[in-house]
């Protein structure tokens, strides 16, 4: 098997034979060339060399100085290269997220032990989420395969297969090279209320927890905790909390003394316990969880040290699709983003800060800033939740086409192209708010409708603002559109905007830049960041931090 790569091993899987019925048996074979592992059924060469082995009960391959010598090491290689076996079964590693062994002891004999002989059966459990051929969605499609009790001593051959599989699957979130690994924590945060139909729907961040988050994580081999919020802002005070498990400290992020009597780690462990922070339900979960990180003072090391997942259940979620486009164009469902998380691969995502002249407060964000229209048909349409995401649609034609509004601005930038480095690792020290711009700043003051500061590719599952921008490319898109341009021309980018067709029309203007400032000059106007209403006046951005999100394969 000169193909076959040092990982598949292939004296173990020589000498394991799986029961697939009553008097058939199959040996499981690994594909170089497409990458899959097959299920063949043993030939009758295999089961003379089985029966002539010096050892024909139980095979103990501990007595074999040389593997390659083994009648049935030679009989896998030559049915390994053999074009017209037969394939009972078949899997690619590519849709496995977990792989281990369960055994059911032998009651009817407790007190005989001799190797697997003492088990009425071992098992291989493979975890599979295959793309179904029709509607190119992934579905379970695991594998269960009962392993002849009599072709072994010991578990060893059985281990080295499964750490195998798990190796060729590409899973990060445990050492896929070692089966003695300290499994990953994650902790669970999910709004119940996520996308208005309350705790009980079949698409809320409940529903989606328990049918499928709960039991790919354990597929998985991850351990996790999960919290539940109760309130506004619980995902922000969360993160804030400050308290070791393995100490006696009991004071929160600012130093209080707090009670936390009956309280589980999922409310009580300090963050930075954990490997991963996971977010059920739409942006608004995950823009709590990052402001209560963006206000610890080790913010950076947190940024640094944790991995991030969102799993959409909210009615905009932005980010989990973007996060899906960027994974070369994964399907967009809850499942498809938990399967990236149990694989467990992750890329870097830009972060941004933001500062307004009303107050000393920051924020962090992740997914956009918009002013003007788009604010407006964000937040005023919120009386309209009800209606899911069309809600913002119906407010765009009455906004912005109906009774259009101008909203005045001077808009100063730094050009993107202006700093040594577009990547956020060269942080851009902004000026104080009153404090005048450096001269390598632009300045346009105009009447606009559209103002839009967009960092993923889109604002809403169904918005593909900005196609061109990458996870970790550095630099603000800002979308502009004039007070100028006519309302046909408005209402034809609006109307594109689901397909990104937008980017093309005629009167919308591109600004690249890493770092800008607006400055309202219209009363009445909002203040619109990662789809929250924050404090209205002057405000600023720079890139200043980046954050490791599970994705899936991303480019660039």
């Amino acid at each position: 098997m000169t193909n076959t790569p040092m990982i598949w091993p292939v004296a173990a899987a020589s000498r394991l034979r799986i029961k697939f019925s009553n008097d058939d048996y199959c040996r499981l074979f690994y594909n170089s060339s497409t990458g899959s592992i097959s299920l063949i059924p043993i030939t009758a060469e295999d089961a003379s060399a089985a029966t002539t082995t010096p050892h024909a009960e139980i095979y103990d391959h501990s007595l074999t100085a040389n593997p390659e010598e083994d009648p049935l090491y030679q009989s896998y290689l030559k049915q390994s290269k053999d074009n017209a076996k037969k394939i009972v079964d078949s899997f690619h590693p590519d849709d496995v997220i977990g792989a281990n062994l369960s055994l059911e002891y032998n009651l009817q004999n407790p007190n005989t032990f001799h190797g697997m002989q003492s088990y009425a059966s071992a098992k291989i459990n493979i975890y599979c989420y295959s793309k179904n051929n029709r509607r190119k969605r992934r579905e379970p499609n695991h594998k269960i395969y009962t392993v002849d009790s009599k072709c072994c001593e010991d578990f060893s051959d059985v281990r080295a297969l499964i750490q195998s599989i798990r190796t060729l699957s590409g899973l990060q979130n445990n050492n896929a090279t070692n089966n003695n690994a300290h499994p990953q924590r994650f902790l669970v945060i999910l709004n119940p209320y996520s996308g208005g139909n309350g705790p009980k729907s079949k698409s809320g961040a409940t529903f989606v927890y328990e049918t499928i988050v709960k039991p790919m994580l354990e597929q998985a081999g991850v351990e996790h905790d999960k919290l539940a919020t109760t309130h506004g802002n619980h995902a922000t005070e969360r993160m804030q909390l400050r308290r070791s498990t393995s100490t006696n400290d009991t004071s929160n992020d600012n130093g209080e003394e707090a009670d936390f009597n009956d309280c589980t780690d999922s409310e009580l462990r300090d963050i930075s316990e954990y490997d991963s922070i996971i977010a059920l339900g739409g942006d608004g979960i995950l823009f709590e969880i990052f402001q209560g990180i963006h206000a610890r003072a080790d913010e950076d090391h947190i940024l640094s040290k944790l991995k991030f997942g969102i799993v959409p259940c909210g009615t905009c979620n932005g980010l989990a699709k973007s996060i899906l486009h960027w994974s070369d164009n994964a399907d967009y469902t809850p499942m498809e983003s938990v399967f990236q998380i149990c694989k467990g691969h992750t890329s870097r995502l830009d972060i941004a800060s933001y500062q307004l002249a009303t107050t000393t407060k920051t924020y962090a964000s992740f997914l956009s800033f918009s002013w003007g229209l788009i604010a407006d048909c964000d937040l005023e349409s919120e009386c309209l939740r009800w209606l899911g995401a069309v809600r913002t649609d119906i407010w765009a034609v009455y906004r912005g086409i109906l009774f259009p509004k101008k909203y005045r601005a001077r808009f100063s930038y730094l050009p993107s192209g202006n700093t040594n480095n577009d990547s956020v690792s060269t942080k851009i020290e902004l000026p104080q708010l009153n404090e005048p711009l450096p001269k390598d700043w632009l300045t346009i003051e105009d009447d606009f409708s559209v103002f839009w500061v967009c960092n993923t590719t889109h604002a809403s599952y169904n918005v593909f603002t900005c196609p061109m921008s990458k996870m970790n490319d550095g630099v603000f898109y800002v979308l502009i559109v004039r007070s100028s341009v006519s309302r046909l021309r408005l209402l034809q980018m609006l109307l594109k905007l689901e397909t990104g067709g937008h980017i093309e029309c005629e009167g919308l203007e591109i600004v690249t830049c890493s770092a800008y400032r607006l400055e309202p000059l219209s009363d009445n106007t909002y203040n619109d960041l990662d789809g929250e209403l924050i404090e209205r006046g002057t405000i600023q951005a720079s890139l200043f931090n980046t954050a490791n999100f599970f994705c899936g394969k991303v480019d660039g």
